[in-house]
C-alpha cells in the first residue's frame, strides 16, 4: 500500500506550487502528483529478476503570456518546487503566443463508479511472488521449452489540482502476468499469453500457462510459402490489438484529435462520413470494470466516458483532450493521458492524447463461419513492422504469422507472410466480424475478416532450410547444444 505520509507531502507540495505560480504571474496553473508502488518480476530460462520500488513525482503545467509551459521534479523541498514552477513559466514565455489556448478544465464530477480491490491495493511482494510461481509448469510437451515469464503490478495514488478549483485524488491498482514457450518441432517458433486484471482474484496463473502452451503447440512447425496475390485474411484479436502492438493500432493513431486538427490523418474533416461497413463499431471505454487502464478521470481531470468513435461504420468523433477539442469546436471526451500505468512515471511528461480501453463490438458471425467462407486465405495473429507504417495515410506493409486456410480449414501454421495496403481500404473491405471476443490488458475485440488484402510470401532459401535441418540433426545426436533454449 502507498503511504499516507507521502500522500500528505504530495498534497502540500502541489499547494505550494499553485500558490507560487500565482505569485509569479502565471495566468493558470495545473499541479499533478503521483505516488506509485510497482513490483516487476521476470524469469528467463533459469535467471530470475525482480524489483520493487516506490516512485513519486510532481509536475506543473502553466499558462503564461498566452502560451503553455511544463516542468517536473521528484523533490518535495519548497525551494525545488518553486524552481520547477519558475522553469514552467519561463518555458511558456519563450514560446509564441497560442491564440487557441484556453484555461485548464474546470471541476466536473464523474457519476460513474470503478471499484477498487482493497486486497490488490494492499498486496505484498510475497503474495505476488507466490502467484507468479504458480505459472511455472512442472512438465512440458515434447520439443516444448519454457522461454520467459513476467509479472507487472502497479498500485498508486494520483493527485490533480488546478487554479480553476480542480482537486482530485484517484486510487488505482492493477496487475498482469504472462508466460511464453518455445517449440522446436520443425522450425523454431514461440508464443505467449498475457492476462491482466484490477482484481487480485481476477487472474488464474495456471490458466495463463495452459493457454500459452496451447498457443505454442497450435503454432508449431510453421511453414513458409511462395505466393503473391489478393487473399481474404482473418485477423485474430491478438493481431488487431496485441500486447506488443496490433494492426489496428494504426487506426487508433489516425483517429487522434491532434492529428485531425493539423490535417495529418486521412480522417481529418471526415466526421459523419462512412469509413467502415455497417457492422463495425469502435469504442474507447475507460470505465470498463476490469481493464488495468480504466479510470474515472483523464490526465486533465475531465470525467472519462464510453465513447463511440466509429458507430455502424460512421466516424462520430476523435480521441480528444481539452485543447484539441476546443480547437476542433468539439467537446472533450476525456482522452488525455499521463504516461502508462506500467510505462514509467506519469509525472515526467505533459498529458498526450491516447486510448484507454479499445472495444470493437461483436458481430453476427462465428469464427467457424469465417473459416468456412474462406476458400483460400490466411488467419494471422501477429505482425512485425507496424511502427514503420505511415500514420498519416494509414499505409502499412507488415510481416505476419498465423495459419494457411484452405477450403474452410486451417491447414498448417505459416510465417513470413507479408500483407500491405491502407487502413481505410482494409476497413471498407471488412465483410465478417465474429461473435467471439477476447479480452486483453486494455482491449476487448473479435475476429475480423477482410475480404481481400495484398499478400506476398517467399519460401525460405534452400541453404537456410538445409542448415536448420543439419542443426536439428546435430542437436539430436548431442554434438551441439540447441542454441534456441
Amino acid at each position: 500500500m502507498v503511504t499516507n505520509n507521502l500522500n500528505e507531502k504530495i498534497q502540500k507540495a502541489l499547494d505550494i506550487g499553485l500558490k507560487y505560480a500565482k505569485k509569479e504571474g502565471a495566468d493558470h496553473c495545473e499541479a499533478f502528483g503521483v505516488n506509485e508502488k510497482a513490483f516487476n518480476l521476470e524469469l528467463e530460462k533459469d535467471k530470475p529478476k525482480h524489483n520493487m520500488g516506490i516512485q513519486h513525482g510532481l509536475s506543473f503545467r502553466v499558462i503564461a503570456n498566452s502560451a503553455a509551459g511544463f516542468a517536473y521534479t521528484s523533490s518535495f523541498e519548497e525551494r525545488d518546487i518553486e524552481m520547477t514552477v519558475k522553469m514552467a513559466i519561463q518555458c511558456a514565455k519563450t514560446k509564441e503566443k497560442d491564440p487557441d489556448l484556453q484555461p485548464f478544465p474546470e471541476p466536473k464530477k464523474n457519476t460513474a463508479k470503478l471499484p477498487l480491490d482493497k486486497k490488490l491495493y494492499s498486496v505484498d511482494s510475497n503474495t505476488i511472488a507466490e502467484l507468479f510461481a504458480e505459472m511455472l509448469p512442472e512438465d512440458l510437451p515434447k520439443n516444448t521449452y519454457f522461454l520467459q515469464a513476467m509479472g507487472l503490478v502497479g498500485i498508486g495514488d494520483s493527485f490533480l489540482k488546478s487554479s480553476q478549483g480542480l482537486d482530485l485524488v484517484e486510487k488505482g491498482a492493477g496487475y498482469g502476468f504472462g508466460i511464453g514457450f518455445l517449440s522446436t518441432h520443425g522450425f523454431p517458433n514461440y508464443d505467449f499469453h498475457f492476462a491482466g486484471s484490477r482484481s487480485l482474484d481476477g487472474i488464474n496463473p495456471k490458466e495463463i500457462t495452459k493457454i500459452a502452451i496451447e498457443k505454442t503447440l497450435n503454432s508449431a512447425k510453421p511453414q513458409t510459402m511462395s505466393l503473391a496475390g489478393e487473399y481474404p485474411v482473418i485477423i485474430t484479436p491478438e493481431g488487431s490489438y496485441g500486447l506488443f502492438g496490433g494492426l489496428f493500432t494504426i487506426l487508433t493513431n489516425l483517429l487522434k484529435g491532434d492529428k485531425a486538427s493539423r490535417g495529418e490523418t486521412v480522417y481529418a474533416d471526415k466526421i459523419g462520413e462512412q469509413i467502415a461497413p455497417d457492422n463495425f463499431t469502435l469504442v474507447d471505454d475507460p470505465l470498463h470494470l476490469d481493464m488495468i487502464t480504466s479510470t474515472l478521470y483523464d490526465g486533465e481531470g475531465i470525467p472519462t466516458e464510453r465513447t463511440k468513435l466509429i458507430e455502424n461504420g460512421i466516424l462520430k468523433t476523435y480521441y480528444l483532450d481539452n485543447y484539441y477539442a476546443r480547437k476542433l469546436n468539439m467537446d472533450s471526451n476525456g482522452k488525455a493521458q499521463r504516461g502508462g500505468f506500467f510505462g514509467g512515471s506519469p509525472a515526467k511528461t505533459p498529458p498526450t492524447i491516447g486510448s484507454y480501453a479499445t472495444i470493437i463490438d461483436a458481430g453476427d458471425s462465428s469464427l467457424d463461419e469465417m473459416l468456412s467462407e474462406t476458400k483460400e486465405g490466411f488467419m494471422l495473429k501477429s505482425f512485425m513492422g507496424i511502427h514503420m507504417s505511415d500514420f498519416s495515410s494509414g499505409r502499412f506493409a507488415v510481416t505476419g504469422s498465423g495459419w494457411y486456410v484452405k477450403d474452410g480449414e486451417t491447414k498448417y501454421p505459416v510465417q513470413d507472410i507479408s500483407i500491405s495496403g491502407t487502413i481505410p481500404e482494409l476497413l471498407m473491405n471488412i465483410d465478417m466480424i465474429s461473435k467471439e471476443r477476447t479480452k486483453g490488458l486494455n482491449n476487448e475485440v473479435p475476429y475480423v475478416r477482410v475480404s481481400e488484402l495484398s499478400v506476398t510470401a517467399k519460401k525460405l532459401d534452400f541453404k537456410v532450410r538445409f542448415g536448420l535441418k543439419m542443426l536439428k540433426t546435430l542437436v539430436k545426436l548431442g554434438i551441439v547444444k540447441n542454441p534456441f533454449i
